[in-house]
């Protein structure tokens, strides 16, 4: 799979292609619209710098594709518009499993296809891999994604069967420190 996909003929004028570390100020951007959207602009902490640093440096600790504008005859400037970052997790019950971690498309180019075509680049990555999987969270107040998941295939796992028992739970740095100096 080559790192630059072109749409088809009648292309709105955009490329989803594999985010550079030069794209990690824009990436930056949209990630704290994104949790303003949620209510949870006030927990992002991350920077550009950490950006480049956990994805571009010599252990990347997660993949990017960016939506970008193709430029056109009155203007060389393109723009990003989106993102989807993923990264690979292992599950004890099925194996290999893709994590959508972030998906945003700016608001104003939303509902031209773009998202869709997002989502189908992550699932051939998917298929590529061998996962067995894509797995994501949508906030619970976000009724409009959670139908465009659906719309292409995705299930609520979150009332399916019997994972609605379980919890999700996380240690923070300083939970991680503490129990990383704990003394036998």
């Amino acid at each position: 799979m080559s790192g630059t996909e072109q749409n088809g003929p009648s292309s709105p004028g955009y490329v989803i292609r594999k985010a550079r570390a030069e794209d990690c100020g824009e990436i930056a951007k949209m990630i704290k619209e994104l949790a303003e959207h949620d209510g949870l602009g006030h927990k992002v902490f991350i920077t550009e710098n950490k950006l480049k640093e956990d994805g571009f440096g010599e252990t990347p600790y997660f993949h990017c594709f960016v939506v970008e504008t193709t430029s056109d005859s009155s203007s060389e400037s393109t723009q990003i518009i989106g993102y989807a970052m993923y990264f690979f997790m292992y599950c004890t019950f099925v194996g290999r499993l893709l994590f959508l971690e972030d998906f945003y498309v700016y608001p104003q180019f939303r509902g031209s296809g773009i998202g869709t075509e997002l989502m189908v680049k992550l699932a051939q990555v998917g298929v590529d891999r061998k996962c067995t999987k894509i797995e994501f969270i949508v906030h619970e107040g976000n009724s409009r994604v959670r139908g465009f998941y659906e719309k292409l295939g995705a299930v609520n796992s979150t009332v399916e069967g019997d994972w609605r028992r379980f919890y999700w739970y996380k240690f923070d740095v300083p939970a991680m420190e503490k129990l990383a100096n704990r003394q036998s």
